[in-house]
């Protein structure tokens, strides 16, 4: 079974630490409760991969570096 965690949507290995948290689907008429169950990272999740169509992200624009042959 393939767990993905609730935070991050990455997938958890087997090896790793995960909490697991059920949740209330519903309930039944003879009371019965059907239970959902999902998943997070014990540890800090991973920071999550840009997509391949996005432009990575180099920062806000240092003014000092000037243009071209006009750096002072």
């Amino acid at each position: 079974m393939i767990m993905l965690c609730e935070r991050c949507y990455a997938p958890i290995g087997e090896s790793e630490k995960v909490l697991r948290l059920a949740h209330i689907d519903h309930a039944h008429d003879d009371g019965s409760v059907t239970w959902v169950h999902t998943y997070v990272h014990t540890d800090a999740c991973v920071p999550p991969r840009p997509a391949a169509h996005e432009r990575p992200d180099t920062g806000e624009w240092d003014s000092t570096r000037g243009i071209g042959s006009r750096r002072t």
